[in-house]
């Protein structure tokens, strides 16, 4: 019961905000649901997973996603749409500077008519 109730209630790791005065901090499961949705939001993509790490000291951090996506263009064409929309959100909504994103592609799906 106790590690039930401290998986829901224990954030993870923290980042730090693009804020100038460093007193900003966002959860990685947060950050984490974000960038999954950015993902989610190219068209045949499912953002799998989401793993986000500090790459320097202030506001720079590394996403590694895993994706399912169907084969309605080329793999890298995919990974490219996800990795700009990805950095995109993680600048313009998170006010983080993305130092990589790393895809990982674990299923692929045959595109829908």
């Amino acid at each position: 019961m106790t590690k039930i109730i401290h998986d829901q209630v224990w954030p993870g790791s923290t980042l730090p905000f693009g804020d100038p005065t460093r007193a900003l901090w966002i959860a990685e499961r947060a950050a984490s649901a974000v960038l999954r949705r950015a993902a989610d939001e190219v068209p045949g993509v499912t953002a799998v997973s989401c793993r986000l790490a500090r790459s320097d000291l202030f506001t720079g951090v590394r996403v590694s996603m895993t994706l399912a996506a169907e084969m309605n263009r080329s793999l890298p064409e995919t990974a490219g749409l996800v990795r700009r929309s990805v950095a995109d959100t993680c600048r313009h909504v998170l006010g983080m500077v993305v130092t990589d994103v790393d895809i990982t592609v674990i299923e692929v799906h045959h595109a829908s008519v």
